[in-house]
């Protein structure tokens, strides 16, 4: 099941590709009604691994979403559905991410902050989600999160997370989680067309 009218890049803005992003994550959530094990959204974005025992879909949201975008560099991506050559390969979703984007993932820093659309790494325990909302005034931060539980249905789940935000000595949290860092869709090379 693809996407209905979700835009691909290269983008021309930076803007243009940051709603783009906070629309296919949208999308794979479905807000904060969520998707659960089963739906055909949650399905095309774990790729049906979710069946899993102890699996945890978290890196599968962002992994999407980069591949909706139009990334196509396996270095980083790791899906068995992005027309590439290697297939998903187990233990890469994170790592990928984090270690293998170059200057495109920022390590946490007092003075810098993500923006909408950039994909988190908070430990722990370990985790990844896509922003969709920073209020540090209120003190409030709003993600898009897939490795989730939904109690009422008993599934596993992805949706739309509200959670504290604040300032801790030298550290940024996320509700109790420590963010560790994010990587910065806008400097990922390939995602806006060359000015």
């Amino acid at each position: 099941m693809d996407a209905p009218d979700l835009p691909t890049g290269p983008f021309v803005t930076e803007d243009e590709l940051r709603d783009a992003a906070l629309a296919i994550a949208r999308y794979a959530c479905n807000g904060a009604e969520g998707r659960v094990l089963g739906d055909p959204v949650f399905e095309e974005v774990t790729e049906k691994r979710n069946h899993w025992p102890k699996y945890s879909a978290c890196g599968d949201l962002p992994q999407f979403m980069l591949m909706k975008l139009g990334l196509r560099d396996e270095r980083i991506l790791n899906r068995s559905d992005d027309g590439g050559t290697q297939p998903w390969s187990i233990g890469q979703n994170l790592s990928k991410l984090v270690f293998r984007t170059g200057k495109a993932f920022i390590w946490t820093s007092i003075t810098k902050r993500p923006k909408p659309g950039d994909v988190l790494y908070v430990a722990m325990p370990e985790h990844v989600c896509v922003l969709e909302k920073l209020d540090e005034k209120a003190g409030r931060i709003a993600t898009f999160d897939y490795g989730l539980f939904d109690a009422k249905k008993g599934k596993p789940a992805g949706r739309r997370c509200v959670s504290r935000f604040r300032v801790q000595g030298k550290q940024l949290l996320v509700g109790n989680r420590i963010l560790r860092g994010w990587l910065d869709i806008a400097r990922i090379p390939g995602l806006l067309a060359p000015s």
